[in-house]
């Protein structure tokens, strides 16, 4: 196996959570630090402002990169519709159910969809 993704569609977020960069520093840092995985270098962010366009589009809010050791995590945070949707690929395992465990804890989704696929071209 080369690699392992884990995907979440949380719905129905803390809008507070969301919408705070420091939270979702956090969220990361903990992340990390429960799936021993190195970062490289700072969190990536940037705010998509709130405009008509992205009112109409939902893409309102932050979206944010952490390079790893082993590839990355992405957020996408949605503040019109309270929704956080998350990649975690690594080519090196991590237990899912600390992933999980976390979201509710920075995020405190209503529900969350996850998928948890292996990867290998071969």
């Amino acid at each position: 196996m080369w690699g392992y993704e884990y995907i979440a569609d949380c719905g129905d977020c803390d809008y507070d959570k969301l919408h705070s960069l420091e939270n979702i520093q956090a969220f990361i840092d903990e992340l990390c630090e429960r799936t021993c995985m190195k970062k490289m270098g700072p969190l990536h962010s940037h705010y998509l402002e709130d405009n008509e366009y992205n009112k109409e589009h939902d893409i309102t809010g932050y979206s944010v990169c952490q390079f790893i050791q082993t590839s990355s995590i992405v957020l996408h945070l949605c503040e019109q519709s309270r929704s956080v949707y998350i990649n975690f690929f690594s080519c090196k395992s991590f237990s899912t159910k600390a992933v999980t465990s976390l979201i509710r804890k920075y995020f405190e989704p209503v529900s969350i969809k996850d998928y948890y696929l292996t990867r290998d071209a071969q």
